[in-house]
């Protein structure tokens, strides 16, 4: 039988994994690997491709904020590699959420795998959860997309962040093929652009009106930054669909 991942061969990913003993490098379909296990939500779910080696740094160079003290969430972890670039810096917590259970575990692993001795934020954790379920931690909040929905659950995604206590809320989108949905909300403004992304604020908090923040213009995008690196595939996972009731990410296992 033939194994539903492959490696895609970029040897910046091989090499970060080859230095950790992890693995993070594939291309992946959900629906090849535990649809029964996402359920209906895998209508909604893109396929699974690491982040690049480096491209983390470049949205994060964009947030307004001091990220010590801050906490990371990855909407669509994966097999976890962009909780270990986000280990390199000082966040209060790293917390990636994944709906599939072959992704989370491998994640898990991956992250066992690390001397987390090495690392700038040591408290990383993985949560088995559907994006609309999971239960935002408190504090400031650093969220990072890698393009893992279409834009009916990504509408649903700024609504929480939108309507979440007073706080800063910095969004990253990596791949960001359905930012018009972001731009087109009275609660985000940009913050700066990458060649991977783009890189969001949330100006509205805790009943403080839209109107009273002054928004900043965003400068047309460069062409390439629409041109999806992660598509929506027919038949493949979602990551949307709500279950019932919340997950605590301060449960999920380090």
């Amino acid at each position: 039988m033939t194994s539903p991942i492959r490696v895609t061969g970029r040897r910046a990913g091989q090499r970060f994994d080859a230095d950790r003993g992890i693995a993070t490098e594939a291309l992946l379909f959900l629906g090849d690997l535990d649809p029964e296990a996402i359920g209906p939500s895998i209508e909604h779910a893109t396929h699974y491709e690491p982040t690049p080696v480096g491209d983390l740094d470049a949205l994060l160079a964009h947030v307004p904020f001091p990220l010590a003290g801050t906490t990371f969430v990855d909407l669509g972890a994966g097999m976890g590699r962009a909780l270990l670039l986000a280990a390199a810096h000082p966040f209060r917590q790293i917390v990636g959420v994944e709906i599939s259970p072959a992704l989370a575990a491998i994640a898990r692993d991956n992250l066992a795998a690390i001397d987390r001795q090495t690392l700038a934020c040591r408290d990383l954790r993985v949560v088995r959860a559907d994006a609309l379920d999971v239960a935002f931690p408190r504090g400031d909040l650093v969220v990072y997309l890698y393009n893992p929905f279409g834009g009916q659950i990504l509408t649903r995604v700024l609504e929480r962040l939108a309507s979440g206590p007073r706080r800063d809320v910095a969004l990253l989108y990596h791949t960001p093929v359905e930012r018009e949905f972001i731009e087109a909300h009275p609660a985000f403004e940009w913050c700066g652009e990458a060649p991977c992304g783009a890189v969001y604020r949330v100006v509205r908090a805790a009943g403080v009106p839209v109107a009273s923040r002054a928004r900043t213009a965003k400068p047309t995008a460069p062409t390439t930054m629409l041109a999806p690196h992660v598509t929506s595939t027919p038949g493949q996972p979602n990551r949307s669909q709500p279950n019932p009731g919340s997950v605590d990410p301060s449960t999920a296992p380090k």
